[in-house]
């Protein structure tokens, strides 16, 4: 089994994923590339380089983590995470020591996304700047919001005579701009792209231009005077002809160019015959050293990082990007500054600053003056904080403008590359209150460990940090949130334990076979063994935390977008939440993501309470809801051990669009360039055609939870009989199945036992979420098993 270590200061998406972190200041970094460099050298007999004040504990995890490198030459990977070219020749050098190169460092296939050059950039600005630039032309690009130098940038624009501008919409770079020229959506366009050197893409328009725009590459090349008019679609003559010269008639393909091109569109990929690229190392490590960053003596730090679910703000225009929520902090609607969280040793978890959630305050950096929100964060170094990119842009849209705080400008460039941290940063104390401070998940930790500042032996600090015993006496409740230790929620363990163990597991697995055998109904056992019964298995081990599902889940079953102030009502109506749980160290603790949805449980608590019968049972174990049925008692709701249930306490799809209840977007920039006359986001009928003819649009009042897909169910069974033939395993997908990235998600059939739901199923490692319970769920999930390695944080 394969160890993922992380070297960071806050807890990353991806640190959340890893087996062990080691914990160092952004200033750091250099120096544990440097410290990990030198005791490679050691054995390697390479120079060594001189060593940078670290952290002695990162010292002694790195110098073990070298040994465990070495013992895997040619099976590991190192890789930078900064900007700092110093930092990433030495870490060259350091896979070159490994004997990556050539077998985990691949270049003949190497990756060609994100090759834009930030010196390049800079250069433009200073020829701008000093006016030996006339015209200049930004295709689907917004540097006056994310550009490191933005204010320099803006200076340097007016003295620009002509400014074109070919976006989607109107952005912060297009309102600076003298001309706008819409172009196709990338789902109205014809195009390719090389993300991977010899891999070749095609993208194809799906649906005619909406509006009134043209390609931005057409724009180009007629103002370029390359544009063949006479073309009935110009680009995609331009593209097919640019292909026929670069492959086929380079010898590439072999027939004729009509069948190439043919199969090229039908693949949606071609893949050029490559050579091996042999490469070695050559670089300069001492010159390298020396532009590797020197830590900071002391101080706050910050660090600068894009989410899974905004990126560097691009798509801020689509509120179901800002309705996910981000999955370490589990905030939504905007970014927050998170802070370290720690225990005492006695009975209290510590904040940064004693903050609470959702407290102001103000923090400088750079010569700038921001306030924010803070959100406490488990996994985040003490003395450094973390604020997400991607939020505050002044032009997004009715949806994305206002929405979070701008921090770009507080980034500074290092030799031309942008650095994503600063040291030396002031943070206040509390200065207010985000009175809609907007977070889905209030119990974060199962079990987290702390020494004990009397005796000095690990303790369980959730069970230690009690309000008062009174609690644990009276009520049973244990823990700083009630644990969960006792209750199968989350199962986890390590690999050594899990070897160990094994057959104790399997002893438990039909334990709890046995427990769950009796049904509400008695008699009927042998109807569920008919027809088809829909289950799912989730592999947490798989789970990345990512997100994907959700969205696409909220996409395929018309959930609607609430807004901000709503999710801090607990108002939330997303189908599938990923809840994110941490154990271990409390202060560098593992991370276990868990997709909780409706579990479809055979015997349903919710389905006994309904007065009115409108939640209830299919004939294929689907717990269903009629809507029209529906008169929001919430009783199912309440009666749901998974609380998994939504209610629309408005008309979320009408009358009660979240637009309207949001302040920060009703008084935007955007808004008063663009006038009030607007009509309302997702009540018109251009946002209106975002919604799924095959699945109803719920009214207020109305209960909703996940359906297992029904309506793709249906279509499934449809296509089977139309063809004359049985349902196959793959006829069937749901939305969070085929959006999930990783395969952590398996859906099908129960009743046939040859199928992928059934094998995985069968493994010791499999449970059932509070299977104590006997609610019969048709959801299981896999022990998260990760392979941490306890002498890294000795």
């Amino acid at each position: 089994m394969s160890r993922h270590i992380q070297v960071e200061s806050f807890m990353s998406l991806t640190g959340s994923n890893a087996d062990n972190r080691i914990l160092v200041k952004p200033s750091e970094q250099g120096a544990a590339i440097v410290h990990l460099y030198n005791e490679l050298a050691k054995i390697s007999g390479d120079q060594a380089l001189t060593e940078l004040e670290l952290n002695e504990k990162a010292k002694s995890a790195l110098s073990l983590l070298a040994k465990e490198l070495l013992a895997a030459k040619g099976k590991s990977l190192v890789v930078c995470g900064n900007n700092n070219v110093g930092e990433q020749v030495l870490v060259n050098k350091i896979n070159d020591i490994l004997g990556n190169i050539g077998t985990t460092v691949d270049f003949t296939e190497a990756s060609f996304q994100r090759q834009g050059d930030e010196r390049e950039m800079n250069d433009l600005v200073k020829e701008m700047t000093s006016g030996k630039v006339d015209a200049v032309f930004f295709l689907e690009a917004n540097p006056v919001y994310d550009y490191v130098g933005k204010a320099k940038l803006k200076e340097a624009l007016a003295k620009v005579k002509t400014k074109v501008s070919l976006g989607y919409s109107l952005d912060d770079t297009g309102v600076e701009c003298n001309y706008l020229a819409p172009v196709h959506h990338g789902l109205e366009s014809w195009g390719d792209a090389m993300p991977k050197r010899g891999h070749y893409s095609l993208m194809q328009p799906t649906i005619s231009a909406i509006f009134d725009t043209r390609q931005g590459e057409v724009s180009l090349l007629k103002w370029a005077g390359k544009l063949n008019e006479s073309a009935d679609q110009p680009y995609y003559s331009y593209l097919k002809n640019n292909w026929k010269e670069m492959f086929f008639s380079a010898g590439d393909a072999l027939g004729e160019f009509r069948g190439f091109w043919d199969k090229a569109l039908k693949d949606g990929v071609y893949y050029s015959k490559l050579a091996t690229v042999n490469v070695s190392f050559s670089g300069d490590i001492i010159e390298a050293a020396t532009k590797v960053t020197k830590p900071a003596k002391d101080g706050i730090e910050i660090s600068f990082f894009e989410t899974v679910n905004m990126g560097n703000g691009q798509y801020s225009e689509n509120p179901w990007l800002h309705e996910m929520p981000n999955p370490v902090d589990r905030t939504a609607w905007g970014n927050h500054m998170q802070i370290p969280i720690w225990f005492n040793g006695d009975k209290d978890f510590i904040t940064f600053n004693d903050l609470e959630d959702g407290d102001k305050v103000e923090f400088e950096a750079n010569g700038n003056k921001k306030e924010i929100a803070v959100v406490s964060t488990f996994g985040q170094m003490r003395e450094t904080v973390a604020v997400p990119l991607g939020y505050g842009r002044k032009f997004a849209g009715m949806v994305g403008s206002n929405v979070g705080v701008d921090v770009n400008d507080m980034l500074q460039d290092s030799d031309g590359l942008t650095q994503y941290f600063l040291t030396g940063v002031k943070v206040s104390e509390k200065i207010g209150k985000d009175d809609d401070f907007a977070h889905v998940q209030y119990h974060h930790t199962i079990g987290v460990t702390a020494k004990d500042s009397k005796t000095g032996e690990m303790k369980n600090a959730d069970e230690s940090a009690l309000p008062d015993s009174f609690w644990k006496d009276v009520f049973g409740v244990e823990g700083f949130q009630g644990a969960l230790t006792d209750r199968s929620v989350i199962f986890r363990s390590n690999l050594k334990e899990v070897k160990e163990h094994v057959e104790e597991l399997k002893e438990k697995r039909e334990e709890f076979k046995h427990l769950n055998e009796q049904q509400i109904y008695h008699g009927y056992d042998e109807l569920y063994a008919m027809g088809h019964h829909w289950g799912m298995h989730i592999d947490t081990n798989l789970c990345t935390g990512c997100g994907s599902c959700t969205i696409a889940c909220m996409a395929e079953n018309n959930v609607p977008v609430v807004g901000k102030h709503e999710i801090h009502r607990h108002h939330e109506m997303s189908w599938i939440r990923i809840d994110r749980y941490f154990y271990g160290d409390v202060e560098n603790p593992n991370t276990v993501y868990q997709p909780m949805m409706c579990q479809h449980c055979d015997n349903a608590p919710c389905e006994n309470v309904c007065p009115v019968n409108a939640t209830n049972h299919s004939s294929e174990g689907l717990n269903q809801m009629v809507y029209n049925r529906c008169i929001g008692t919430r009783y199912c709701a309440n009666n749901c051990p998974y609380k998994v249930r939504r209610f629309n306490w408005l008309d979320y799809t009408t009358a009660d669009i979240f637009y309207e209840n949001e302040p920060a977007l009703r008084s935007s920039d955007w808004l008063e360039m663009m006038g009030e006359d607007n009509e309302i986001f997702g009540s018109d009928p251009l946002t209106r055609m975002v919604l799924n003819p095959d699945v109803t649009v719920r009214s207020r009042g109305v209960i909703e939870k996940c359906s297992f897909c029904v309506q793709r169910i249906q279509e499934g069974k449809l296509n089977a009989k139309k063809e004359q033939r049985k349902l196959r395993e793959d006829d069937v997908v749901t939305a969070c199945q085929g959006a999930c990235p990783t395969g952590a998600i398996v859906f099908g059939d129960m009743n046939d036992k040859e199928n992928e739901l059934n094998k995985r199923t069968e493994s010791p490692l499999t449970y059932i979420a509070l299977e104590e319970t006997n609610v019969r769920s048709s959801v299981c999930y896999t022990m998260k098993v990760n392979n941490r390695n306890e002498e890294f944080n000795a």
